[in-house]
Parts: C-alpha cells; structure tokens; sequence
C-alpha cells in the first residue's frame, strides 16, 4: 500500500493519544454484512460487474471480521485506480474509509488479495500514521501484517467457497484462491536464507526497514514466517486491532512494547511470542512466551513451497 499523503488529514491535536479500538456488541455470522458496508462504484472494472466485486469483498470481509468478534467499522467506499491499491487517509463525505484497487476483470483472487491488504490497513489504525507527519519508522510491520492478512484470506476463501460460495455456480472456482496463495508462498525471496533465523534476519535489515515501510521482499519474507502462526490460532488476529494507538518513536522494540500495552490480556502472550521471534525479547519475557504459546506456534517456520507454483499472472476467471 502506499499512503495518499495529497488526502493527509492531520487532526488538530497531533499529541493526543489515539483512543483504543472499541467492541459494540457482539454479532452473529449472519450479521457480518452489517459490521462494514462495503460498497464498489464507478468504473474501470474492466468485465467485472461492480456488485460482483463487492459480493467477493464482503466474502473477504467475511473472514477477516469473524476474528473481530463484536467490532464494526465505517462503511467501505471502493474505486478502481491504475496506480497501486491505496487506502486514503482522507475520508469520505459520510465519513467513509475510501479504498481504491488496480485489478480488474474476473480475476476473484487478485481482488481478494488486494482488498484483505487494505482492509488490514484499517484494522490497524493506519490513519494514526497521519500525525504527526513522517512517523512510519516501523510502519514495515504493519505492512508485513498486511500481506499475512491477504494469505490468510486466500486461503480461507478456497475452503469457505468450496463449501458455501456466495453463488452455487462460484464452487469451481474456489480451488484458485489456494493456487494463488500457494504461487504466492512459493516465490523464493520470500524465504528466510537457510540457517537463518528471523531474529538474525531482522538484525541485518533493521536499518533497510525503517528507512523504508516499503521492501516488499523484505515484508513478505516476515509474512511467511507469521502466516502458520495466525493460521493455526485465527483468534489472535483481533490483537492486530492494538497496533498503532501510540505514536512511533522509530524503536521496534518500544512499538510492539506499546502494542503489548494497549492489548486486552488475552493477546498479550502472542505479542510476546512476536517480540521474541525477532530476538527483542528480555530473557524473562522469552521464557514466559514460549512456555505460554501451544505447539503450533512453538513449531513456526516458513511455508515449504507449493509442489505446483501455480500461474505467474493472474488466476483463472470466475464464473461470472
């Protein structure tokens, strides 16, 4: 994503602390529409119909928000671009968050990974980047969650629409969603060098990711080392909902400090477990962190590549 500094909203009061995220009362599956309104105009689309595309969004939004239990955000305006998918910082009239995508035609998973990029954006306060001016120092991260956040998705869709596709005539395509995802993971710069840590990893790239949110060889290669850990334990995706609530010192250790601060006790030890993954952790914090995380999490390591990488463009069109 990269950020629409021309729409940059800058409140009034740069100091004031960003309030923490809250919960209105819980929903239902059946209800998940209701929490955002999602609504795609204009053209552009290329074969797409517009309410097409938002039926495959709202599927996104689908299984993102079903880890948000009880949250509802502002309405979703998208529109297509020619440039790279942005998130504005400026809202809309109606106070809308504004969302603007560059794939088009029928090709459902682009539009699904793309679209769980942004929409992570928002989960993590993204706007609080706007104040003051410049503070992206380890906006690196959140964009690493981003693109953990368009995997994940890809591959829940292939699962949700081979059982309950939106469409009975949209079940054939639900295999693409996991070709895309496994073509995804397969790429070799997303792999950490073998013998490698992340912590190791991180040592040496450290100074390369502050200067820049946007190494996106860099962020992928911290994508494939979390995905297993957000895919195996999928309640921890609300803790995403913490980041950013204090302002950017520039210190990855005191971002994910404040992080751990600003989260409910129940995702505490996950945040814990991050910090140590890339080796910030006091010898008290990694103990407890990893005497606390189950097997799953305890057993990370990168995706092993697909067996079939799958297309190099984009997948197959749907149905429709």
């Amino acid at each position: 994503m990269l950020f629409a500094f021309a729409n940059l909203v800058v409140p009034a009061c740069a100091a004031d602390k960003p309030a923490a995220p809250q919960r209105a009362a819980a929903v239902s599956g059946n209800e998940q529409r209701a929490r955002s309104a999602i609504r795609v105009i204009g053209g552009g689309w290329g074969d797409a119909r517009n309410e097409d595309i938002e039926t495959v969004l709202n599927s996104v939004a689908s299984v993102l928000l079903d880890n948000f239990p009880g949250w509802r955000l502002d309405p979703i305006v998208v529109t297509h671009t020619d440039r790279p998918p942005v998130t504005l910082f400026k809202r809309g009239a109606n106070n809308e968050y504004r969302v603007r995508l560059s794939v088009k035609d029928r090709y459902w998973a682009r539009y699904a990974y793309e679209f769980a990029h942004e929409l992570s954006h928002i989960l993590t306060h993204y706007e609080h980047h706007a104040y003051p001016v410049g503070t992206t120092y380890n906006q690196w991260f959140e964009e690493s969650l981003c693109e953990v956040a368009s995997l994940f998705a890809l591959r829940q869709l292939s699962a949700v629409w081979e059982s309950s596709p939106p469409y009975r005539h949209w079940v054939a395509y639900a295999p693409n969603f996991e070709r895309y995802a496994q073509h995804l993971l397969s790429e070799r710069h997303r792999r950490l060098p073998p013998e490698v840590s992340l912590a190791a990893w991180f040592e040496r790239n450290a100074a390369d990711l502050t200067q820049t949110p946007y190494l996106r060889s860099h962020n992928e290669i911290v994508a494939n080392v979390l995905l297993p850990l957000f895919e195996e334990n999928p309640q921890i995706w609300e803790a995403i909902g913490y980041l950013n609530l204090e302002a950017d010192s520039g210190n990855f250790r005191d971002y994910l400090r404040a992080w751990h601060a600003n989260a409910p006790d129940d995702y505490k030890d996950i945040i814990e477990y991050i910090t140590t993954l890339f080796g910030l952790a006091g010898k008290n914090q990694a103990s407890r962190a990893g005497a606390s995380m189950p097997a799953a999490a305890a057993a990370i390591r990168t995706p092993s590549p697909a067996a079939s990488p799958g297309p190099t463009g984009p997948v197959a069109r749907g149905a429709r």
